[in-house]
Order: structure tokens, then C-alpha cells, then sequence
């Protein structure tokens, strides 16, 4: 019984430790200036890693590139698929805030701002999700996602979107390419991403909202 009760007191201690040591660790990857390719199979949701802990995360500033795979047979329930995003706390779904995209009639790419807020999907919630533009392959798009003043706001190439936030921690993780949600692709999909680092401020003096 003491051995039992000994090893659930370490088990307990150890759990935040790891947990802190994986944030401390996740926070000094960079991939600052680096174009990297993200491949999700077909007939899968997404690939591993699907998350990247950060402390203290309230913008994320990234280029993507989208390509022919974007295209599909447009589904009977065509939800949007995630791009590039950053959750509030432990689980997504309670305040997270993402770049989406969805293929209309086969043929229309279309990106979308997205926001789960104070565990209300975004579906049934208000103004919880827009449609920002239309995006083609073998362009570079320019985004900027903030949490500041209880708001999500994005920032994609000449549009500005916000909605409220609610009440989330400080800390938090950034939320990588998920395809699909009740459907998956026939087809392998690629996305090219270049996540930017520490560079928010001047990139926002730069920004010109569109009419």
C-alpha cells in the first residue's frame, strides 16, 4: 500500500514537470524564415504533430502556399478545413482561433477566419466564422492571427475580421494543418507554410485594411 501510494505521489508530481518541460521545450523550436512542407494523406485527418505547446501565445504571424491538392469533389457537408491557428488553454475547443479553407463547387478555393469562443462551437455561435477571400494554387498568402483586448483578429493579406474571445489563459498552442472534420481527401494534400517569428508589430504598421 506505502509502495502504491508512493508511486502515485511521484506520478502526480511529474505530470506538470513534463508538461512544463514540454512547453519550455516546444518554445524555442523555430522555424523562423523556413519554408516547410506539410503532407496529410489521403483518407486522413491530419499528420503528427498536430500541435506545438507555447507559453505565453497571443499571435502567430505565417505565409502559406496552397497547390492543386486543395481541390475536391465538393461534399455533401462541406465544412471548412483548418490551416494555421493557436488554441487558448488545453483544448481547442474551448478558445482557439484558426485559418480555414473549403473548395466550392470543385472548382472556388475559399479562406475563412474561424473561432472556437468559451467552448461554444462556431457553428452555434454568433459571428464565430467569415469568409475572408478567394485564394488560388501557386500563390503566397500572407496571414497574422492576434488574441488581444478579449478578441481573435485576423489579418489576412488586405482584410481585417475580428470576434470576441471570451475568457482564456495566457498560455496556449499553435494548431496545424487538419483536413476535412465528417470527410477525408481521395487524394494526398500539400501545404507549403513559413511560420514567422517575433515580427508581429511591424508586419501590423504595415498592414492596409481593404475596402
Amino acid at each position: 500500500m506505502k509502495i502504491t501510494i508512493r508511486i502515485l505521489t511521484i506520478v502526480i508530481i511529474l505530470l506538470p514537470l513534463t508538461e512544463i518541460f514540454l512547453v519550455c521545450y516546444s518554445t524555442f523550436i523555430d522555424l523562423s524564415n523556413e519554408w516547410y512542407e506539410v503532407e496529410i494523406k489521403k483518407g486522413n485527418h491530419s499528420y503528427y504533430p498536430s500541435v506545438q505547446f507555447v507559453y505565453n501565445l497571443d499571435g502567430i504571424e505565417f505565409y502559406f502556399k496552397p497547390d492543386s491538392t486543395w481541390y475536391y469533389p465538393e461534399p455533401k457537408r462541406n465544412g471548412w478545413s483548418k490551416l494555421r491557428g493557436f488554441s487558448k488553454g488545453m483544448h481547442h475547443d474551448h478558445g482557439s482561433a484558426r485559418l480555414v479553407y473549403k473548395c466550392v463547387n470543385d472548382t472556388m478555393l475559399l479562406a475563412g477566419s474561424y473561432c472556437y469562443v468559451n467552448g461554444v462551437h462556431p457553428n452555434d455561435g454568433t459571428d464565430q466564422q467569415a469568409t475572408l477571400d478567394t485564394i488560388y494554387p501557386g500563390k503566397i498568402y500572407h496571414c497574422i492571427i492576434k488574441h488581444e483586448d478579449h478578441k481573435f483578429k485576423f489579418y489576412f493579406e488586405d482584410k481585417y475580421w475580428e470576434c470576441d474571445s471570451g475568457e482564456n489563459p495566457t498560455w496556449g498552442y499553435m494548431l496545424n494543418p487538419f483536413i476535412g472534420g465528417v470527410f477525408t481527401l481521395d487524394h494526398d494534400w500539400t501545404i507549403e507554410i513559413k511560420d514567422v517569428k517575433d515580427t508581429l508589430t511591424d508586419s501590423l504598421q504595415a498592414f492596409k485594411p481593404g475596402n
